[in-house]
């Protein structure tokens, strides 16, 4: 069978997969995993950060630990219906088709309980817009689901001669049936996307409460725009959207419109580049849109070089005239020096604000003048939750002098 499946032994029970009864014998039901693979390859980090400034918290860490072993895992979520099924880096090449192939056999079983699907690779014969939509066809109940391909992948079209071919009842042009996807997130290689093939994939998935893009880029401002359209068209369960290492410098507008959604809860721009033109016009814009905004609840802005100047503008969405319900902020990694947070301190003292969450610090330049930067959070300790850490400023990247 395909990569990620296992084939009962005789006198075994049935699939844990599809319920199917076999001669095989299965693993036990106390059994949480199955692991199967080779070493992972080690991936290029400099090329899943196009920002090119610092690493993220979450990016740091992990180069901290120990890389894990590429894996393929059949994980029971819950003891009645809910089954996860990984595939980490197996270099599947062609065998995509394949297993394909036996995703949409498996969900035509009656006892089929596949609710969730994480997939990553080095490459991909196909598309990464093309394979997610052949996955939500081929598994239309699945929930969750979880795909990244690291890089372009020389075969990335199927149809020229010599390449590995796609059978038409997998891959296909017609739209995708209505599906079960609750969260859905999507890690791209470089090159430009097609919005159209995104929309079709959100336009199906009605349900979407979560949706995540990590370096996405589009040919323009107006692609974007449009995906942000179809999700306001589309998607009216969206809670938590996510952008990570996308350039968003041209896109100030359709950030905007974002900010301005009534439905979404939490909003994410990781490393987006977002104050890198216009930073004087485009930040009252911001925060205007903010302060109208009563459901927006976290706003997580890290890497993007908000500076002190930025972050008094942002002081002004908990003013005595916002009707903002911001409860969550993370302003990491954005040159804010320790005045400039002991003036934001000061400035939520003077509005009177109350508690209102958390407020998370990592990786700013703190370290500068320890005693103020020991003053300003003891200050805002009164009025949210700090999270911070004692870093080192000295290993900004150069390119944050300009912010200086």
């Amino acid at each position: 069978m395909s990569a990620g499946f296992w084939q009962p032994g005789p006198g075994g029970p049935p699939c844990r997969l599809c319920g199917e009864a076999s001669r095989g014998r299965a693993p036990s039901r106390d059994e949480g995993s199955l692991l199967l693979g080779s070493r992972r390859p080690r991936r290029d980090a400099a090329e899943r950060c196009a920002a090119a400034l610092m690493a993220s918290r979450r990016k740091s860490e992990a180069k901290q630990m120990p890389r894990a072993a590429p894996a393929t895992r059949v994980t029971r979520r819950s003891t009645q219906e809910s089954l996860s099924l990984t595939l980490s880096y197996n270099g599947l090449g062609s065998n995509i088709f394949r297993l394909l192939d036996s995703l949409r056999a498996l969900s035509g079983q009656a006892g089929c309980r596949l609710r969730a699907l994480h997939l990553s690779d080095l490459f991909s014969p196909l598309p990464i817009l093309e394979l997610t939509r052949a996955i939500v066809r081929a598994l239309p109940l699945l929930r969750v689901l979880s795909i990244r391909v690291d890089h372009p992948s020389q075969r990335d079209n199927p149809g020229v001669p010599g390449n590995a071919g796609a059978p038409s009842l997998i891959i296909g042009d017609e739209e995708i049936p209505e599906n079960c996807l609750e969260q859905l997130e999507m890690g791209f290689p470089r090159g430009a996307q097609p919005a159209p093939l995104l929309c079709s994939v959100l336009k199906a998935s009605g349900s979407l409460q979560q949706l995540s893009l990590d370096s996405a880029t589009f040919a323009s401002p107006q692609d974007f725009g449009l995906v942000l359209q179809t999700l306001k068209e589309y998607n009216l369960a969206l809670k938590r959207l996510s952008f990570h290492d996308m350039n968003l410098a041209d896109c100030q507008s359709e950030v905007l419109f974002l900010l301005q959604n009534l439905t979404l809860q939490e909003i994410t721009f990781s490393f987006c580049r977002l104050f890198e033109k216009r930073p004087a016009q485009f930040l009252p814009e911001m925060v205007a849109a903010m302060k109208g905004n009563s459901t927006l609840k976290g706003l997580r802005l890290p890497g993007n070089r908000l500076g002190n100047a930025g972050l008094l503008a942002l002081a002004d969405v908990f003013s005595e005239d916002s009707s903002s319900s911001l409860c969550q902020l993370d302003i990491s990694s954005n040159c804010i020096k320790p005045d400039g947070l002991l003036e934001f301190a000061k400035r939520l003292e003077r509005w009177g604000r109350g508690a209102f969450g958390h407020l998370r610090l990592f990786q700013n330049w703190l370290d500068q003048d320890a005693v103020t930067a020991r003053e300003a959070i003891r200050r805002l300790r009164a009025t949210c939750h700090v999270v911070s850490d004692s870093w080192d400023s000295s290993q900004a990247f150069a390119d944050y002098v300009s912010t200086m």
